[in-house]
């Protein structure tokens, strides 16, 4: 596992004396840099000048964006009681909350004195913990959990209590990058959903082939080696097209973030007929 990558004390007075400098600049507004990195700022919140930082994997807006944004198709894992690793499903925001906007918003909300320390707060010698309410439409109030920097404004990360927005699956692998490519010959359109394991090998896909000679489509469940060919195929249904049909950039976001229980309760199915394949 990587060494966790945090603001050290120093970054961290450098980017409040960015802020004090330049408040004016960043205050209720969002600024784009082309030569941004972790320590750039991106906002500061109206009400409490909470400090938004470009920040990484580890901390920061990329953090909280690529681990609780609802479109966000990163997976992350950690160890189970037994040390094993599993993947982890971390709680997500509501699918229309914009991430530059309402995210902030929700962090402003929460911070409060009265809010301090009300939850469990695994590291209090690095952050602060804030926990509160925030209705983001129709009057649903929901619960947030808010980490900055110790005695600082820099927020680390934020995330929502529950797990409501998250997909429903109990597969154990992480769906990775939906893809398609065109091969001609022999001539074909494929559109790719792969399911990687914890090395980010690909250990199952999902594969919607257009066979333009037949002009049928296959909807096909691939087992993968342990070096990530495809090894097994499982055809499960086909369809007739017209034409040179071919997939859009926009079946390809449709099927990166839609919910495939069904196909991945298929895959579970297959997975746990390992030792046919053995």
């Amino acid at each position: 596992m990587n060494m966790e990558r945090l603001f050290t004390i120093k970054e961290q007075q450098e980017i409040i004396e960015e802020a004090k400098k330049n408040i004016d600049l960043y205050l209720d507004t969002h600024v784009i840099s082309g030569n941004s990195n972790k320590k750039t700022i991106i906002t500061i919140s109206k009400n409490n000048q909470l400090i938004v930082t470009q920040g990484n994997e580890d901390t920061g807006f990329t953090h909280l964006n690529n681990r609780h944004g609802f479109f966000s198709y990163k997976n992350y894992w950690i160890k189970n009681e037994m040390q094993v690793l599993r993947l982890d499903k971390p709680s997500k925001f509501h699918p229309n909350m914009m991430p530059a906007i309402d995210f902030v918003k929700v962090a402003d909300a929460i911070f409060d004195v009265e809010n301090k320390n009300k939850t469990k707060n695994n590291r209090p010698d690095v952050f602060d913990k804030y926990t509160g309410e925030y209705s983001f439409i129709d009057g649903n109030v929901e619960k947030y959990h808010l980490l900055t920097y110790k005695n600082t404004k820099i927020i680390h990360s934020l995330f929502p209590d529950k797990k409501k927005y998250n997909r429903k699956t109990k597969i154990q692998y992480g769906k990775g990058i939906v893809s398609c490519k065109t091969k001609l010959p022999p001539g074909y359109n494929d559109l790719l959903i792969p399911y990687e394991n914890k090395d980010g090998i690909i250990a199952f896909s999902i594969l919607l082939r257009k066979y333009y000679q037949e002009k049928v489509e296959r909807l096909i469940i691939q087992k993968h080696d342990i070096e990530g060919n495809p090894q097994i195929l499982f055809v499960l249904g086909e369809r007739t097209f017209n034409d040179y049909e071919r997939f859009t950039h926009e079946d390809m976001i449709f099927f990166q973030h839609e919910d495939l229980k069904n196909l991945e309760d298929i895959i579970i199915q297959i997975d746990n007929m390992h030792w046919i394949f053995s």
